[in-house]
């Protein structure tokens, strides 16, 4: 016979039966299972890599300029220490507030009226806030305070909707800034720091509130003045120890400063918005913080901010209290008073009376049923207070802050922009802090030269010195098509840093800061020159050893592949770029790499000759693949 069976191939060869294989095949494979897991459960039990919790500071180098401002820094503490301790007292009186008043410059109010916010729900909607009135004033401490814990309370939700950070959902009624509707530089004119704490993590504080300061405060405003003001922040903030620190070691007490700050950097004319900034704070640290609030207020800032059950010294340090209940109803909205006198006043007016050594914060929740206990009174306290002198009170006092702006003259048309400096300035910001982070991130840029160097060596080291017959063409056209291999060894690696700056992105880019355009510029232009310093390294351990270059050309010929490596190893960045950012999440990017993987190195004409494709992928997938 002229033919053989595959398993008399095999077995006169091998010495192996083909019906035995799946059983040695299952063994081996039940083998390294057990293998690799004992091997990880003694490796996380003897070698165990905890979760980074820095317990000390790290940083950067002081140049010339920095050491100098860190010293005047220092001194100005020295000298005012006396001013720093005596921000520890409240206010003494009405009298001294309106005294700091009178010498303010005149900044706008922001007003809401009959404010409403519906969300689509499964069957319908759900309504999240229901005419909500109030205003803050400038030099003015404001706090939202629901009256449960859950999101139906609905305090975060309101500070979205009137910080136009809501895109989903119907908003329904009046938001006005001295009488006038909101304008596209409303979320430039504002301050929104946000509960947690997203910031680029390889920068210095100085750093990041001086690239706020840089991209948010108009272009007019010279560098000078926008590093004198950083400086300001950071001394009101006590942050002059920390100015030169990484951001990533901070501790939370220092990152939620810093979130703050970052925002106060924008220089805000209007308004400031804090999303519960006491919340993971101990109390020593919520009082700093709100002592630092109080502080700013007193210079003339106006403040919103929500807070989750503050104590009795904290709840004092407020100016006025908008308190929300389930369904977005308003309870109260007014002044607080000294001691709280005036909101204990109101809340025993109507049978509600607070014992003096109880905290009052915790006392109305109590007395309005969102405690433990059943509400104090028969009526529903959102009816007792739309049925309240101080809601005519407070409806009365919009109407004469509306007079009052409009009174003033109407602001440029002209100069309303949506940022404050031009598509060029932002995206030289943005890839210079791009090249500082992959700068002081080596590990991100060794990982991928170490991989790529990796498999360019021991691909050479298979084909050393080849010849010209035409197995060693063979060989070559093979490490050339192993090129194609490199886009999903680098998509991988760099799909979860761009989904990680997507999140800084997002908070910064709400602030008006930069646009997106900047953002993926930005994001691709700090990626070529370290990519093409490894397209240079894999080209350099591929060519010479394999002997390449022995044509009419020489060396000279081989340039066309640097070419292409530098090609391939960029397109692999903009493609796991773009998938990132079609992806909620890494675990959801990192899902479409081998499938794009496997269709772009099957359908390229080489794994599988053009001529053996079938029509279909040949008359389309072919010509549309980039390694075609």
């Amino acid at each position: 016979s002229t033919t053989i069976t595959g398993h008399d191939y095999i077995f006169s060869g091998y010495g192996i039966v083909t019906t035995d294989l799946w059983r040695r095949c299952f063994l081996v494979l039940l083998a390294f299972f057990f293998f690799y897991q004992i091997t990880q459960v003694v490796t996380m039990e003897y070698f165990p890599q905890y979760v980074p919790n820095v317990g000390f500071s790290i940083f950067a180098k002081e140049d010339a300029e920095t050491k100098k401002l860190n010293e005047e820094q220092t001194a100005k503490r020295a000298a005012h220490n006396e001013q720093v301790r005596a921000y520890d007292k409240l206010l003494e009186g009405k009298k001294k507030s309106e005294q700091v008043e009178t010498e303010r410059p005149y900044r706008k109010t922001f007003t809401w009226e009959k404010l409403n916010y519906t969300v689509p729900v499964p069957g319908g909607t759900r309504r999240l806030l229901h005419n909500v009135y109030g205003f803050v004033k400038p030099g003015t401490l404001t706090a939202v305070m629901g009256a449960s814990a859950d999101s139906g309370a609905g305090k975060t939700t309101c500070l979205d909707v009137l910080a136009q950070r809501k895109n989903i959902g119907v908003i329904s009624g009046d938001l006005l800034v001295d009488g006038r509707p909101l304008t596209s530089e409303f979320a430039r004119g504002t301050a929104y720091a946000e509960q947690m704490d997203v910031h680029e993590a390889t920068t210095t504080v100085r750093e990041a509130m001086r690239f706020s300061a840089y991209l948010r405060q108009p272009a007019e405003v010279s560098i000078g003045e926008k590093n004198s003001y950083v400086e300001e922040i950071i001394e009101l903030l006590e942050l002059q120890d920390l100015s030169e620190a990484i951001v990533f070691c901070l501790g939370v007490e220092a990152k939620k400063r810093l979130t703050i700050g970052v925002e106060l950097a924008s220089k805000p004319e209007l308004l400031v918005f804090l999303d519960e900034p006491t919340s993971g704070l101990d109390a020593q640290s919520a009082w700093n913080l709100v002592r630092f609030l109080r502080k700013l207020a007193d210079q003339g800032q106006a403040i919103l901010c929500t807070i989750h059950q503050p104590s009795s010294l904290l709840f004092e340090s407020f100016d006025r209290l908008l308190l929300l209940e389930t369904g977005g109803e308003t309870i109260y909205f007014g002044d607080i008073g000294d001691d709280s006198s005036i909101i204990r006043e109101y809340f025993s007016r109507h049978g509600a009376l607070c014992p003096p050594n109880v905290n009052p914060a915790e006392y109305m929740l109590e007395a309005i049923g969102a405690g433990v206990t059943p509400r104090v009174g028969h009526r529903d306290w959102k009816d007792i207070w739309l049925d309240s002198p101080e809601y005519s009170a407070v409806i009365k006092e919009i109407e004469e802050i509306k007079e009052q702006g409009l009174a003033h003259p109407e602001p440029d048309a002209q100069k309303l922009r949506p940022y404050a400096t031009s598509f060029f300035y932002q995206l030289k910001l943005v890839v210079g802090r791009n090249n500082r982070a992959v700068w002081r991130s080596p590990d991100y840029i060794f990982s991928r030269l170490f991989v790529c160097m990796f498999n360019s060596l021991w691909l050479s080291l298979s084909f050393l010195q080849l010849g010209t017959s035409l197995r060693d063409l063979q060989f070559r056209v093979f490490a050339i098509f192993w090129i194609t291999f490199i886009p999903s060894l680098i998509m991988s690696q760099i799909q979860p840093l761009f989904i990680f700056n997507r999140r800084t992105f997002i908070r910064e880019f709400s602030s008006r800061m930069y646009s997106p355009y900047a953002f993926v510029v930005g994001q691709l232009l700090s990626e070529i020159p370290y990519n093409i310093l490894i397209a240079i390294g894999y080209w350099v351990l591929m060519v010479y050893p394999m002997h390449f270059g022995q044509g009419e050309a020489g060396l000279n010929g081989t340039g066309f592949q640097l070419l292409i490596i530098i090609f391939m190893i960029l397109f692999g960045v903009s493609l796991g770029q773009l998938i990132a950012a079609l992806s909620p999440s890494v675990q959801v990017a990192v899902l479409f790499n081998p499938f794009i993987s496997m269709i772009l190195a099957t359908f390229c004409g080489v794994a599988i000759p053009y001529p053996d494709l079938i029509s279909f992928w040949r008359s389309w997938l072919y010509e549309l693949n980039p390694y075609t």
